[in-house]
C-alpha cells in the first residue's frame, strides 16, 4: 500500500517556476515617469556629478 501524502508538505518547484516567470515579465516603465526616475534629487546628484568630471578634466590638463 502506498505511503499516503502529507497535506503540509509542498513541492516548492511551483512556487519557485511561478517566481521566475513573474520576474521575467517586469512591467514596462510607465509613460508618465519622470526621465530620472522617482528620485527628487537625481537631477541634483546628476549635476555634481558631471561638475566634479568636468573640474577632475580640467585639473588634468592644467599646467603648473
Amino acid at each position: 500500500m502506498a505511503p499516503q501524502r502529507d497535506p503540509r508538505v509542498t513541492d516548492l518547484r511551483r512556487y519557485r517556476r511561478e517566481r521566475e516567470r513573474a520576474r521575467r515579465a517586469q512591467p514596462p516603465q510607465a509613460p508618465n515617469e519622470p526621465l530620472l526616475g522617482r528620485r527628487k534629487n537625481a537631477g541634483l546628484i546628476l549635476a555634481v556629478v558631471v561638475v566634479v568630471l568636468v573640474a577632475m578634466t580640467l585639473l588634468s590638463h592644467s599646467h603648473f
